[in-house]
C-alpha cells in the first residue's frame, strides 16, 4: 500500500468550491523525510514516512505528528493536538472506510482509504466538539484525491503527476 507516495517532484493539484486551484508538492527528501510546498502557502512543511506511518509537522512547523496511518484496521483512531488562535485544538482522526472505490472528478479510483477528522477544543479541562468534520479519500498508488468537510467544502483532485 502508497496511500501518499512521496518522492521529489510528485505534485498533486486541486480545484476548490470557490473554483481556486492549489498544488502539493514534494519539492526535496532527506532520507524518509520529504520536503512538501503548497502554492497557497509561504512556508514548505515536512511528512516523515516511518514503516506504515506518515508523520507531519503542518499543524505548528515543528512538531511531527501522526497524518495518516496504512492500515487495514477500520475503526483506528487517533488525536492531533496543536494551538490555533491561542485555544489548544485537537484533531480526532478515524479510518471509516479502507477498499472502497471512489469516483473524484470522472475517474474511479479502487482501494480508497477514508479518515474523518473531527474539530474539537480544548476549554478549562473540557474537551468540546465544534460538530465539524473533515473527511479525507486517500488512493492506493496515487495520494490524497478528496478532501470534503461538514460545511459543504471541497478540495478535488484535477491533476497528479507522480515519478
Amino acid at each position: 500500500m502508497a496511500f501518499y507516495p512521496l518522492a521529489t517532484g510528485n505534485s498533486w493539484t486541486y480545484k476548490m468550491k470557490d473554483g481556486n486551484s492549489y498544488t502539493n508538492e514534494v519539492t526535496g527528501a532527506d532520507g524518509a523525510v520529504f520536503t512538501m510546498k503548497n502554492s497557497m502557502m509561504p512556508n514548505t512543511t515536512q511528512i516523515k514516512k516511518e514503516g506504515d506511518e506518515y508523520l507531519a509537522n503542518h499543524w505548528d512547523g515543528t512538531t511531527f505528528q501522526l497524518m495518516l496511518k496504512e492500515t487495514d484496521e477500520k475503526g483506528y483512531d487517533w488525536d492531533v493536538k496543536f494551538t490555533a488562535n491561542g485555544l489548544e485544538s485537537i484533531l480526532r482522526h478515524t479510518i471509516k472506510e479502507i477498499g472502497i472505490s471512489k469516483e473524484v472528478n470522472g475517474k474511479t479510483y479502487p482501494n480508497v482509504m477514508m479518515v474523518e477528522a473531527e474539530s474539537m477544543l480544548m476549554m478549562n479541562g473540557t474537551l468540546i466538539t465544534l460538530s465539524y468534520f473533515t473527511q479525507y479519500y486517500f488512493a492506493d498508488g496515487v495520494g490524497l484525491i478528496l478532501t470534503t468537510t461538514s460545511a459543504g467544502d471541497e478540495h478535488v483532485l484535477t491533476d497528479c503527476k507522480l515519478n
